[in-house]
């Protein structure tokens, strides 16, 4: 169960870092957001940019959306360890920082290409 636990653990950090690619960074750099009246500001302000600019914008969005997760997740970390809180799949309960580090900082290894702590070697 105790491996299980840690499974479920390692599929929600890393579920969370496929979710982190931002659909406003590429509407940015690419053709703007949807062609709406409500976005005509928007795309008026991203057509006068350069593709640099759009570029540096759409880096600065995604560290916003990078920002809240890392967030959500020390908010959870706390939540666990000192409210008692428990995620549960499946009937099963995700560990708790099972390789002695809190969630926000396993889900900043796995965005930057680590590898897991037990997966190595």
């Amino acid at each position: 169960m105790r491996n299980q636990s840690i499974e479920l653990y390692k599929a929600f950090i890393d579920d969370l870092v496929q979710l982190r690619s931002c659909v406003l960074s590429r509407w940015i750099v690419g053709n703007g957001w949807p062609q709406t009246s409500d976005n005509e500001k928007i795309n008026k302000v991203l057509g006068e940019l350069t593709a640099e600019q759009k570029e540096v914008i759409a880096m600065i969005v995604q560290e916003a959306r990078d920002s809240g997760i890392h967030d959500v997740l020390a908010s959870l970390t706390d939540q666990i360890n000192v409210e008692g809180l428990e995620i549960v799949k499946n009937g099963v309960t995700l560990a708790s920082e099972p390789f002695d580090t809190p969630m926000h900082y396993d889900w900043v290894c796995r965005k930057e290409g680590d590898p897991w702590p037990d997966e190595n070697g």
